[in-house]
């Protein structure tokens, strides 16, 4: 026995028997290999590549599926009559067959229907992993949502909405219902400018973060109805400047054409504009008496206005000047325990020169011009401040003095409170004294 097993030609057999074997093997993995990666086909037979719906066979009132594709690609081989008859008629269909399965992960392979047996099918993929869970349903109120609220027609908005049923059925596994935020049926308002009565809309799903969720949702689409309304407010044109004229040259008017017009908006912004005012135009272009086109400036939230824009006469003339005499300077947004005094109480009242047209200076008044100095930030002790002057558009102005010198100290009411109660804590101390003396007597 040893001397077989020794011989050299034992050897040799026993290993072409492995290697034949081995050869064996290979070449019948690439047979499979090969039938799994490609389709058989003869020279009579036709072949095509059709998307099948895919169908799951489970009792959909206690469960919900995850994991099946709505399509698989489906190839079908064949006699060219039947390969087109099934293209023809569309009746093909892959599906799953789940109705033995329990709640969990499973790997199933596809199977197919409505397909002649004359013809060859093969399915990409074969098979796939699906995931069944126990079904949960739960009512949700429906909100309603815009898109393009900002292309609703010139001044219109939104004043309310209503939806047709207010709740919607959703159903889906419980892990998903428990991330729904929020369920909205949109509207688009792209130029609205009426009521929007029964409209159908679509019922979406959401997450707090606002991903759409994949769900069953009963009725899947609502009717909402959405109230507009054209809020309008009449206000008076202000007409803005900048820049100067000619020295020698004064505006005596700037008139619109107009001088009111109509702005439309949200109702809470118009309450809030009393005038609406032009582009500021540009008085160092204008050397003659002319009309300008000036484009109106819309506060904000403002969506329309009646007339983007207004002409303004614009008168010029010489310049002419006028004195006004002893017109009073006033302390503004002075600390209430602070108070002022002027060191020269004949300084409490300037001489204003203004230069301007004729028309727009003559008569004017000190009632007519107003000095000030500004309080806010000053403090205790004497100090030099700048003195500002305001008065009719259009004008100008030269001060008899552009400083005043004044004393800033903590007001009489304030200094008297605090010696009151300086006293009284005097007083309080004296008591207590006494007091004292009296209990180490007896």
């Amino acid at each position: 026995m040893d001397k077989w097993l020794k011989s050299p030609w034992t050897l040799r057999v026993v290993a072409l028997v492995f290697a034949v074997l081995l050869y064996a093997y290979v070449s019948a993995e690439a047979d499979v290999n090969d039938r799994a990666g490609s389709v058989p086909v003869t020279s009579s037979d036709e072949t095509n590549t059709v998307s099948a719906p895919v169908g799951i066979r489970i009792d959909d009132s206690k469960y919900v599926v995850s994991g099946v594709p709505e399509n698989i690609s489906m190839q079908l081989v064949g006699p060219a009559s039947d390969v087109r008859a099934a293209i023809q008629q569309k009746n093909y269909q892959a599906y799953v067959d789940l109705t033995d399965l329990n709640t969990g992960t499973h790997e199933v392979k596809l199977q197919y229907e409505n397909v002649s047996d004359n013809l060859q099918v093969y399915m990409q993929p074969a098979s796939i992993e699906v995931t069944i869970e126990e079904k949960a349903s739960q009512q949700f109120n429906v909100s309603v949502g815009y898109t393009n609220e900002d292309q609703l027609a010139a001044g219109f908005q939104v004043d309310s909405s209503t939806v047709e049923p207010q709740t919607v059925s959703i159903v889906s596994t419980q892990e998903i219902i428990d991330q729904i935020s929020s369920v909205r049926a949109y509207v688009d308002l792209t130029g609205i400018d009426g009521d929007i009565t029964s409209k159908q809309a679509p019922v979406k799903v959401y997450d707090a973060q606002g991903n759409e969720l994949s769900v069953n949702v009963e009725p899947e689409t609502v009717e909402v109805s959405v109230q507009v309304s054209n809020p309008s407010k009449t206000v008076p044109v202000e007409v803005k400047t900048k820049g100067k004229v000619p020295e020698d040259i004064s505006v005596a008017s700037l008139t619109p054409e107009k001088n009111e017009v109509t702005i439309y908006g949200p109702q809470d912004a118009l309450d809030g504009i009393d005038s609406i005012s032009t582009e500021a135009i540009d008085l160092s272009a204008i050397k003659e008496n002319q009309t300008v086109d000036a484009t109106l400036s819309l506060p904000e939230d403002v969506r329309a206005v009646s007339d983007e824009k207004v002409a303004v006469a614009v008168e010029l003339e010489e310049t002419s000047e006028t004195t006004i005499d002893d017109v009073p300077i006033t302390i503004e947004s002075l600390p209430e325990d602070l108070e002022v005094s002027f060191s020269d109480p004949q300084n409490e009242q300037i001489n204003v020169t203004v230069s301007g047209a004729r028309e727009v200076i003559e008569g004017l008044t000190a009632e007519d011009i107003t000095a000030t100095i500004d309080g806010a930030d000053l403090e205790e002790g004497e100090q030099t401040v700048p003195i500002d002057v305001a008065g009719p558009d259009n004008t100008a102005f030269s001060l008899s003095q552009d400083e005043a010198t004044i004393t800033v100290q903590a007001a009489e009411s304030t200094a008297e409170e605090a010696t009151a109660e300086e006293e009284t804590n005097t007083e309080e101390e004296s008591s207590n004294t006494d007091t004292q003396a009296q209990t180490q007597t007896e």
